[in-house]
């Protein structure tokens, strides 16, 4: 899109604003991983309000004639070649852009229903070992009932049990593999930035940015932080190992960094990366950073998995370790 001059800025985890040569307009993103056909489109068409963007790995001349049909921006990404068509008030923007991928791209996952509030319960039953059922209800914000499925799910596949005084996990490292298995991504929408500041600085400036906005707002709260910073920046700051070379940073929006010093840059070249993402389970359930507010600690250990680097499976070993060590179960109760 930077090749074609046009910026955007998520505004949700399914809703963007693009701009073109001054002109803007917002549209809700519908990704699938799966080509749609053009009745899917129609019925797309007929359940959104409004035109939107659909964004597919294939898509056969009918079905891009029924979004255009549709209004519909669309865009074909088969992870080397992007090509579609965008409407932005009224302008028709066309993207044909060769690409290069050369980072390991988490895997998507098909529209529909996630298994977000099972993720979120392992991450509260690693991070509160021996909590009761409804005590992990009101930590993962799901009902009792889902609480009750899941942790009967995981009990059939040896991967909690049940105590006296609540649940746990029946190995924490087997857990905690189970669930970087298990995890699709955070969803939503990342956008690329790149400042010449080192990373670390690069996130304090994109933090200092969000909470300039959220003092602004009228809704602004301090019970739910506006951003949180993963991957290497975060984990520089559990356990220190290698330099970051980009800066990860969740936000409920997005925005536009440029105050924070910031450039939109492609996905290869970034040093920052801002995900808007779809997943709840991104923020932490406690507070486990001063100096930054960092994500939840899986979270932060899946973004360091998927980074660059020789040493990226070491750095994400000792970043576990000492996660288990300091904050998290190790057998019999929290470590000191």
């Amino acid at each position: 899109m930077l090749d074609a001059g046009v910026t955007l800025v998520p505004l949700g985890a399914d809703r963007v604003e693009l701009t073109s040569s001054g002109v803007g307009g917002t549209s809700t993103v519908v990704a699938s991983t799966a080509p749609l056909n053009p009745s899917d489109i129609a019925a797309l068409a007929d359940r959104h309000g409004e035109p939107g963007l659909i964004i597919v790995p294939a898509a056969t001349p009918a079905a891009r004639a029924a979004a255009e049909a549709a209004g519909w921006s669309w865009l074909v990404d088969d992870g080397h070649h992007v090509v579609g068509t965008l409407r932005i008030g009224g302008q028709r923007v066309r993207l044909d852009t060769a690409t290069a991928p050369t980072r390991e791209r988490p895997r998507r996952v098909r529209p529909g229903r996630l298994p977000w509030g099972t993720l979120t319960l392992v991450r509260r039953l690693i991070e509160r070992p021996y909590a009761t059922q409804t005590e992990l209800a009101e930590l993962t914000g799901v009902s009792q009932p889902r609480v009750s499925q899941s942790l009967r799910t995981l009990s059939e596949q040896g991967l909690v049990r049940r105590t006296s005084t609540g649940w746990t996990a029946a190995d924490v490292d087997r857990l905690a593999r189970w669930w970087l298995d298990a995890y699709p991504g955070p969803g939503g929408i990342s956008t690329f930035w790149f400042g010449l500041e080192p990373p670390v600085a690069q996130a304090r400036a994109v933090v200092a940015l969000f909470d300039t906005i959220a003092a602004r707002s009228e809704t602004a709260t301090t019970r739910h932080p506006s951003v949180a910073v993963s991957g290497d920046v975060a984990a520089d700051f559990i356990a220190p190992w290698h330099t970051p070379s980009r800066a990860i940073v969740y936000a409920r929006t997005g925005s536009d960094l440029a105050p924070a010093g910031l450039t939109p840059a492609g996905a290869d070249e970034a040093t920052l990366e801002l995900v808007v993402a779809r997943d709840p389970g991104v923020w932490p359930g406690e507070r486990i950073g001063d100096s930054l507010p960092l994500a939840d600690p899986l979270q932060i250990l899946w973004d360091v998995r998927r980074s660059t680097g020789a040493d990226t499976e070491e750095a994400a070993d000792r970043l576990w370790q000492v996660l288990r060590r300091r904050t998290w179960h190790t057998g019999g109760g929290h470590a000191a």
